[in-house]
Parts: C-alpha cells; structure tokens; sequence
C-alpha cells in the first residue's frame, strides 16, 4: 500500500474515527484502524462491534492494499503534523512520512479485522430508504438522551421506531422517565417495523451530519447480520440492531390529566437550576407545588440549606403537589426549543407528563417523569 493524502482531511476522519475506538476493547484489534488503499481513496474503519464505521479519505493511491495500526496513537501523530502526507505499508508496518517526519507503526494483518459490510455491496436499491437530515438531529436532541446509559438491560439503552397508522413512533426510555416524538407518515420503510437501535447511533449519526449539505441520510437493513448501515458524504455508520422487548409505554401514558399548567420554558429552567444547588445534596428531589396560578419550586437539604423559587402560570384543574429528579427535568428542558412548556399531573403519585406549546398547540413530543415519594 502506498498513497499521499492532505494531513488536514486526514487528521479531521481520524477525529470521527477515534469517538467509535472502545478505549476498553473486548479484542485488541479493536483498539485499531484499518486503512485500505482502494481505487477511489483511502478508507478508514473502526469498531466497537456495537458500532461500526467507514470514513472515506480523498488522496492519491499509487499502490493498493491494507493494514491496521493502532487508532489513538496514529491519530496523535498526524494531528502534529501538516501539508501532505505518505503512508506505505511493509509487511506489518505502517510508515508515515510528512515533510522531515517519519514514523513507523507496528501493525496487525487487515485480514484480523472484524469483517464490516459496506454500503449497498449487492449493487441492490430494494433495501434502501432514507431518512430527512432534520428527522435525525431532532431524534437526537428530543428522544436519544431518555435511554438508559447502563447495560443491565440493554433494550432500554435504544430508541424504538414503531407505525402505528400514519405515524412513525419514536421513543426511548430508562424506565423512569420516556421522550416520544411521532411523525407523520406514510411509509416509514424500514423503520416501521418495529426496530430498536442503540440511541448511541443515532447521536452519533447526528454528529456525523451535523456539517453537511445533504437533507437526507440513506438507510439500508442488512438482515442477515442483523444490522443498518447509514451513508452520508462519503460516511459509512453501521450498529447492530436490538432484540428484546421493548416496554409497552403506552400502558403507563395517561389520557386524563386532573391539572395542566402552561409555564414559560426560561423560568422553569431558571427556577429549577435555582433550587437544583440544594437538590443535589437531597437525592436530585425538587418539589413542585401548582396552587391558584403560581408553581412553587422548592429544593432543600439537612446538609446544605433550602431554596424557593415561584412561577407565574395558566392554571387549569386541581392543586397538586409533586416531586421529581432535577435531573430528568433539565434534561427535558434542555431539549426543548418552544417558549411555553405545558405540565400535566395526576397528583402526587402518578407520572408527569411535559408537551412543548407550538403554536397554541400541544407538539409532537411528550415527556413523561416517574414522580419520587417523598
């Protein structure tokens, strides 16, 4: 393998490259990049064996071939470097040359590398869809960060596409709280199905995107392996897809609020940051308490002292006093780019649910919290 490539472009693909690298790998392999000199460029890979991408690098290949070398150290060099740089392979080396500079690294044979299916390999378009750039980032932003960051129970660690008539449901939950998004339409291809994908994909495919020009995203199902490959601008993401059960969320959505508050989305964020400081010493609990049209906010700790802060609000319903994770709530409230958030209770007991006000009318998300005994 021989080629020269410009060090900016390639030090930019070993950045998105190195967020895949496990720090911790199951193999050592795992802990390396394959680098493939092909016709077309040079093509850059990594894996998790969750994850899984390909990142296509422009440059010119005077010889073709293949190896793999170790990701965070190759990546460290070449971000020293600048101008053009030549990278040939001798046996299980790998020798990087940039202007004086010279580096050697010792290898594993690419044939040691998990095998990583490629973009539409058959040729084929029946298993390829797309999906909007802007679909994938709101995901990511308003749905993604409700899934569970642990693995005891690794179906709560994705986010699950489901059709329901017209519309595609997308939700993630840890089991203490849900974000549900739905979209309107028609054919949902693949998503419709029912699959579970790691949220990890999902905001990493965000990330991916975040740059580009390109509104869509396509989308092919490798059924066989079980897995989705997205490709954008010369990116190949591929994850695995999740089995298991997802939890019926619809059992526990309630269709009836007793009270319904509508709050600007800058004072609740304020208030609950406010009294958040005593929270934290308090097992995260913050007390919301809804009585003629204010909210009261309150937070307090043994330890460390107490806080209120009051909110004017539209009322409707019942008075109700509940508590919840401080986290949970700015959590949501982070992700929420409306100015009026409407809280709909059940009294103490029974969850939270939080819908974003757009245009005088509920949006397509809703958030629900499990309320804390106090």
């Amino acid at each position: 393998m021989k080629v020269t490539v410009m060090q900016e472009s390639f030090s930019k693909a070993m950045g998105v490259a190195g967020r895949i690298v496990p720090s911790r790998g199951q193999l050592p392999i795992l802990a390396n990049v394959l680098i493939e000199a092909e016709k077309e460029g040079l093509w850059l890979t990594v894996t998790n064996l969750e994850i899984g991408l390909r990142i296509m690098v422009g440059g010119k290949v005077l010889s073709e071939g293949a190896i793999t070398v170790p990701a965070k150290n190759l990546a460290e060099y070449i971000s020293s470097l600048s101008g053009n740089v030549s990278l040939e392979s001798e046996a299980e080396k790998l020798i990087v040359i940039s202007g004086k500079s010279k580096a050697t690294f010792s290898g594993i044979a690419a044939s040691e590398f998990p095998v990583i299916p490629k973009f539409n390999a058959s040729g084929s378009k029946k298993s390829i869809t797309s999906i909007k750039r802007k679909v994938v980032s709101q995901i990511a932003s308003q749905v993604a960060f409700a899934a569970a960051g642990e693995e005891s129970r690794p179906v709560l660690t994705g986010i699950q596409f489901k059709q329901n008539e017209s519309k595609l449901w997308i939700t993630a939950t840890d089991g203490f709280r849900l974000s549900r998004k739905s979209l309107e339409t028609e054919d949902s291809g693949v998503f419709g199905r029912g699959l579970i994908m790691p949220a990890r994909t999902i905001t990493e495919l965000a990330r991916i995107i975040s740059d580009g020009r390109k509104e869509e995203v396509a989308m092919e199902m490798v059924t066989e392996n079980n897995q989705v490959i997205f490709e954008y601008d010369n990116t190949q993401l591929i994850s695995r897809i999740l089995e298991g059960n997802f939890p019926d969320v619809d059992k526990i959505i309630p269709s009836e609020f007793n009270t319904e508050v509508l709050v600007d989305r800058e004072e609740l964020v304020r208030g609950v940051k406010a009294v958040s400081i005593f929270a934290r010493d308090n097992n995260n609990i913050v007390k919301f308490k809804v009585s003629e049209n204010k909210l009261l906010i309150e937070a307090s700790a043994s330890s460390s002292g107490e806080s209120a802060d009051e909110i004017e609000v539209d009322k409707k319903g019942d008075d109700v006093a509940i508590a919840f994770n401080y986290r949970y709530l700015l959590d949501y409230i982070n992700s929420v780019e409306e100015d009026r958030i409407k809280i709909k209770l059940n009294g103490s007991l029974l969850p939270g649910v939080f819908v974003e006000e757009v245009g005088g009318k509920e949006g397509d998300r809703i958030y629900l919290v499990m309320p804390v005994r106090v």
